[in-house]
């Protein structure tokens, strides 16, 4: 019995001391970004490391009401051995900006990543080229040939209705009228044009479409202008595949991951690739050139864009890889309960409020560089205007113009049946049948026609007796 309750005595005070051992936690000292991870003091105190990936640490633990105490050792070696010493129990685990890779999750657990995934490359900008066509591009294609459409069709409509009183483009031959359809479709958005319309129809489309051709003018205008203001930058290179070709050189960070995917997943030459541990190295070389393309994790590019505003852009496709975990030995429950939280406290937000504190100076300066990186290394059709806002003003215009047409026609053609209505009523003159009758006896009677007390002629000449008294009654 005595010696059961001395048993039970020792494992007791083995579980009190060995609970209070402090977790033993790994830092990277030689990170290349010191806003995730920075060493203030001396290497003997909690409270010497600082960093985004530190205050993450913390406020999850804190959130988890985890009350065992820990230890923050500095390490001043590569990633790999970092984690080499966490699988060997030499830590407990590992904060910092440490990535996510498939090769390490052989030897630790990785918690859910608390940055974002992926790679992307950054090269420097340089002025575009090609300004000559500079005047084509505040419209796209579609709105080009948009306003080219209504612009032959009004002057269509104009022409036809303004035919009808013309002599001259009656006349003239189809080579002629064609050019003069062209040359009447540009002609009426000027003023001095205006006078020359005779039909109210014709006048009434010019209105509308001069009201179009107003607003169209403006929006090319203040598109124009803003282009030839704004500076028009583009990447120095625009892809891998362009650096595969080239015997460029890159950069990456030293004792990265990336180092060994640049090898091995995009078949860059070791040679080609210099390693960096800071983000002004980064800056240096690319301006002058030592290096044409930098291969960073999203994470660091906001830091580095950040730092940087001016002369670098983003470019090429994002790599999903990496991401920033912490790292715990294998089995840890640690690690998942760390996971979740991570998850709750990015969907609460409190992760990116954080982030915004601590890594970027200006939350908008970081997502314009950004998005303007993005929008560099494509064709910027987003910047010129398409048919989208002034389908409104096109279906306006050519409303009005088929309308006005139509009106036009009717009102033509009731015309026309009103007065072939009153001439065929019209009794024909006897003056009439005596002239005709006078010129056919100077010449041979023609056989159908029968002497006798009446004269009879035939139809034909009927319809050219009420034609000549329809053309004298024009004149009158």
């Amino acid at each position: 019995m005595f010696q059961f309750q001395s048993l039970l005595l020792v494992l007791l005070l083995w579980g009190t001391l060995t609970s209070a051992e402090p977790l033993r936690i790994g830092v990277p000292v030689d990170s290349p970004c010191p806003k995730y991870v920075k060493m203030k003091c001396n290497r003997t105190s909690n409270k010497c490391f600082d960093g985004f990936s530190i205050r993450v640490f913390k406020l999850i633990l804190k959130r988890l009401h985890y009350t065992k105490p820990y230890q923050f050792i500095p390490y001043n070696d590569t990633y790999d051995s970092l984690i080499q010493e966490v699988y060997s129990k030499n830590f407990d685990a590992a904060v910092g900006d440490i990535s996510i890779v498939a090769n390490r999750t052989r030897y630790v657990d990785f918690s859910w990543h608390y940055t974002d995934m992926g790679m992307r490359m950054v090269v420097c900008e340089e002025p575009k080229a090609g300004k000559a066509w500079i005047f084509v591009k505040p419209f796209t294609k579609t709105m080009w040939a948009m306003t080219g459409v209504i612009f032959l069709y009004n002057g269509l409509i104009v022409w036809l209705m303004e035919k009808a009183g013309n002599e001259e483009l009656e006349g003239s031959s189809y080579s002629s009228q064609l050019c003069s359809l062209v040359w009447l479709s540009f002609t009426t958005l000027f003023p001095i044009h205006g006078e020359k319309l005779q039909s109210n129809l014709s006048r009434v489309t010019m209105v509308v479409w001069l009201f179009v051709a107003l607003v169209l003018t403006q929006s090319y205008t203040a598109n124009l202008t803003s282009m030839l203001t704004v500076r028009q930058l583009r990447p120095s290179v625009l892809d891998v595949e362009t650096l595969r070709r080239s015997s460029a050189m890159v950069g990456c960070d030293h004792g990265s991951f990336v180092k060994s995917y640049l090898e091995n997943v995009l078949r860059l030459d070791s040679s080609r690739i210099q390693t960096y541990r800071s983000g002004e190295d980064y800056a240096n070389d690319l301006r002058t050139g030592k290096i044409k393309a930098a291969f960073l994790e999203l994470a660091f590019i906001k830091i580095f864009l950040d730092a940087n505003k001016k002369g670098f852009v983003v470019t090429g496709p994002t790599f999903e890889i990496g991401g920033y975990g912490f790292v715990f030995s294998k089995g840890s429950p640690l690690a998942e309960k760390v996971s979740s939280e991570i998850i709750r406290l990015r969907e609460s937000g409190g992760l990116h409020k954080l982030e915004q504190e601590m890594l970027v100076s200006s939350s908008s300066s970081s997502s314009s560089k950004s998005s303007s990186s993005e929008t560099n290394s494509q064709d910027q059709d987003s910047g010129r205007l398409s048919p989208d806002g002034f389908w409104g003003l096109f279906i306006i215009s050519g409303g009005t113009s088929t309308m006005a047409f139509l009106i036009f026609q009717i009102s033509r053609f009731h015309e026309k049946w009103r007065l072939k209505k009153r001439h065929l009523d019209r009794p024909v003159p006897e003056n009439d049948h005596v002239i005709i009758l006078h010129s056919l006896s100077k010449r041979e009677a023609p056989p159908h026609l029968v002497k006798g007390s009446s004269v009879h002629y035939p139809h034909c000449w009927h319809n050219t007796i009420q034609q000549q008294e329809f053309r004298r009654s024009n004149t009158l």
